[in-house]
Protein backbone atom coordinates (compact mmCIF):
# COMPACT_ATOMS: atom_id res chain seq x y z
CA UNK A 1 0.00 0.00 0.00
CA UNK A 2 1.43 3.07 -1.03
CA UNK A 3 0.74 6.14 1.39
CA UNK A 4 0.32 9.35 -0.92
CA UNK A 5 0.81 11.80 2.03
CA UNK A 6 3.97 10.39 2.87
CA UNK A 7 5.01 9.95 -0.24
CA UNK A 8 4.61 13.17 -1.63
CA UNK A 9 5.73 15.26 1.35
CA UNK A 10 9.25 13.14 1.22
CA UNK A 11 9.42 13.67 -2.54
CA UNK A 12 8.70 17.63 -2.07
CA UNK A 13 10.70 17.92 0.59
CA UNK A 14 14.11 16.81 0.34
CA UNK A 15 15.50 17.17 3.82
CA UNK A 16 12.42 16.19 5.68
CA UNK A 17 12.23 12.74 3.08
CA UNK A 18 17.14 12.32 4.08
CA UNK A 19 15.48 12.67 7.94
CA UNK A 20 12.85 10.35 7.94
CA UNK A 21 14.51 7.74 6.37
CA UNK A 22 16.98 8.24 8.60
CA UNK A 23 15.06 7.89 11.57
CA UNK A 24 12.96 4.92 9.57
CA UNK A 25 16.80 3.01 8.58
CA UNK A 26 17.46 4.00 12.59
CA UNK A 27 14.22 2.29 13.85
CA UNK A 28 13.81 5.51 15.66
CA UNK A 29 10.48 5.38 13.45
CA UNK A 30 8.79 2.24 12.62
CA UNK A 31 6.24 1.30 10.13
CA UNK A 32 2.82 0.47 11.48
CA UNK A 33 3.11 -3.36 12.80
CA UNK A 34 0.13 -6.29 12.53
CA UNK A 35 -0.37 -5.47 16.01
CA UNK A 36 -1.38 -1.62 14.95
CA UNK A 37 -3.55 -2.30 12.06
CA UNK A 38 -5.63 -5.25 13.49
CA UNK A 39 -6.65 -2.88 16.02
CA UNK A 40 -7.66 0.18 13.20
CA UNK A 41 -9.14 -3.06 11.33
CA UNK A 42 -11.28 -3.87 14.28
CA UNK A 43 -12.92 -0.38 13.94
CA UNK A 44 -16.26 -0.97 11.83
CA UNK A 45 -17.54 2.16 12.89
CA UNK A 46 -18.71 4.52 9.24
CA UNK A 47 -16.50 7.41 8.98
CA UNK A 48 -18.42 9.54 6.41
CA UNK A 49 -16.18 11.09 4.01
CA UNK A 50 -17.66 12.80 0.52
CA UNK A 51 -20.94 11.82 2.05
CA UNK A 52 -19.86 8.15 1.64
CA UNK A 53 -19.92 5.69 5.18
CA UNK A 54 -16.16 4.11 5.29
CA UNK A 55 -14.32 2.42 7.66
CA UNK A 56 -11.23 3.54 9.65
CA UNK A 57 -9.13 0.97 7.58
CA UNK A 58 -10.52 2.45 4.17
CA UNK A 59 -8.93 6.23 4.85
CA UNK A 60 -5.29 4.42 4.54
CA UNK A 61 -6.45 1.80 1.80
CA UNK A 62 -7.93 4.72 -0.46
CA UNK A 63 -5.13 7.07 0.48
CA UNK A 64 -8.09 9.56 2.64
CA UNK A 65 -6.19 9.85 5.36
CA UNK A 66 -3.99 13.06 4.46
CA UNK A 67 -5.47 16.61 5.48
CA UNK A 68 -7.55 14.28 8.35
CA UNK A 69 -4.78 13.88 10.79
CA UNK A 70 -7.02 15.40 13.68
CA UNK A 71 -10.23 13.02 12.21
CA UNK A 72 -7.68 9.76 12.50
CA UNK A 73 -6.46 10.85 15.86
CA UNK A 74 -9.38 11.15 17.51
CA UNK A 75 -11.12 7.74 15.67
CA UNK A 76 -7.39 6.05 16.88
CA UNK A 77 -8.17 7.61 20.60
CA UNK A 78 -11.88 6.66 20.76
CA UNK A 79 -10.83 2.89 19.21
CA UNK A 80 -8.00 2.41 21.76
CA UNK A 81 -10.57 3.25 24.78
CA UNK A 82 -12.82 0.93 23.59
CA UNK A 83 -10.34 -1.67 23.80
CA UNK A 84 -9.65 -0.58 27.60
CA UNK A 85 -5.90 0.86 26.32
CA UNK A 86 -5.71 4.71 27.61
CA UNK A 87 -4.15 7.43 24.96
CA UNK A 88 -3.82 10.86 23.72
CA UNK A 89 -4.61 12.87 21.12
CA UNK A 90 -1.76 15.35 20.31
CA UNK A 91 -1.65 18.54 18.71
CA UNK A 92 1.58 19.28 17.55
CA UNK A 93 3.21 21.77 14.51
CA UNK A 94 5.95 20.45 12.25
CA UNK A 95 7.43 22.62 9.77
CA UNK A 96 7.51 19.84 6.98
CA UNK A 97 4.16 20.05 6.80
CA UNK A 98 3.43 23.57 5.68
CA UNK A 99 1.30 24.01 3.24
CA UNK A 100 0.30 20.06 2.57
CA UNK A 101 -3.39 19.25 2.54
CA UNK A 102 -5.15 20.57 5.39
CA UNK A 103 -1.90 21.98 6.74
CA UNK A 104 -1.29 25.75 6.50
CA UNK A 105 1.18 26.36 8.65
CA UNK A 106 2.12 22.77 9.73
CA UNK A 107 -0.22 22.04 12.29
CA UNK A 108 -0.87 17.90 12.64
CA UNK A 109 -2.09 15.60 15.19
CA UNK A 110 -0.16 12.32 16.21
CA UNK A 111 -1.38 9.94 18.75
CA UNK A 112 0.68 8.86 22.34
CA UNK A 113 -0.82 5.56 24.21
CA UNK A 114 1.03 3.43 26.21
CA UNK A 115 2.04 -0.32 25.00
CA UNK A 116 3.43 -2.69 27.56
CA UNK A 117 4.45 0.23 29.84
CA UNK A 118 6.46 2.48 27.33
CA UNK A 119 4.70 5.25 25.45
CA UNK A 120 4.13 4.74 21.90
CA UNK A 121 3.09 7.38 19.15
CA UNK A 122 1.12 6.84 16.58
CA UNK A 123 1.43 9.09 13.36
CA UNK A 124 -1.63 8.17 11.20
CA UNK A 125 -0.50 10.67 8.31
CA UNK A 126 2.96 9.15 8.02
CA UNK A 127 2.01 5.80 9.33
CA UNK A 128 4.56 5.35 11.00
CA UNK A 129 4.83 4.85 14.86
CA UNK A 130 7.88 5.49 17.02
CA UNK A 131 9.34 7.29 20.78
CA UNK A 132 8.68 10.68 21.63
CA UNK A 133 11.96 11.35 21.18
CA UNK A 134 12.02 9.86 17.63
CA UNK A 135 8.71 11.92 16.93
CA UNK A 136 10.64 14.78 18.46
CA UNK A 137 13.61 14.27 15.96
CA UNK A 138 10.96 14.12 12.97
CA UNK A 139 9.99 17.44 13.82
CA UNK A 140 6.84 17.15 15.37
CA UNK A 141 6.86 20.07 17.96
CA UNK A 142 3.74 18.90 21.19
CA UNK A 143 1.45 21.84 21.40
CA UNK A 144 -1.10 20.50 23.38
CA UNK A 145 -2.31 16.86 24.61
CA UNK A 146 -5.78 15.71 25.11
CA UNK A 147 -7.41 12.72 26.87
CA UNK A 148 -11.09 11.12 25.80
CA UNK A 149 -12.32 13.73 28.64
CA UNK A 150 -10.45 16.79 26.88
CA UNK A 151 -11.74 16.26 23.59
CA UNK A 152 -15.24 15.44 24.82
CA UNK A 153 -15.00 18.66 26.56
CA UNK A 154 -13.79 20.66 22.94
CA UNK A 155 -16.60 18.79 21.09
CA UNK A 156 -19.47 17.39 22.42
CA UNK A 157 -20.48 15.88 19.27
CA UNK A 158 -18.53 13.37 19.71
CA UNK A 159 -20.00 11.29 22.99
CA UNK A 160 -22.72 9.99 20.73
CA UNK A 161 -20.44 9.03 17.96
CA UNK A 162 -18.48 7.50 20.52
CA UNK A 163 -21.32 6.02 22.10
CA UNK A 164 -22.37 4.13 18.71
CA UNK A 165 -18.28 2.93 17.43
CA UNK A 166 -18.75 -0.57 16.31
CA UNK A 167 -15.92 -2.47 17.36
CA UNK A 168 -15.27 -5.80 15.97
CA UNK A 169 -12.41 -8.11 18.53
CA UNK A 170 -9.01 -7.74 16.98
CA UNK A 171 -7.19 -10.83 18.68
Amino acid sequence: MINKFRYDLLSNNKEFGLLFNSLLDSKEINEFDDFLWNIIFSDKTPIRINNEPLAFKDLFHLNLNDGRCKTCSFELVFLLDKLGIYSEAVKCVNEAFAGTSGSVYGGHWYVETNVKGSILCIDTSLVVTGSQDGFKKLGHNVIKKYDIDSIFKEEPSLVDYYDNMIIKSYK
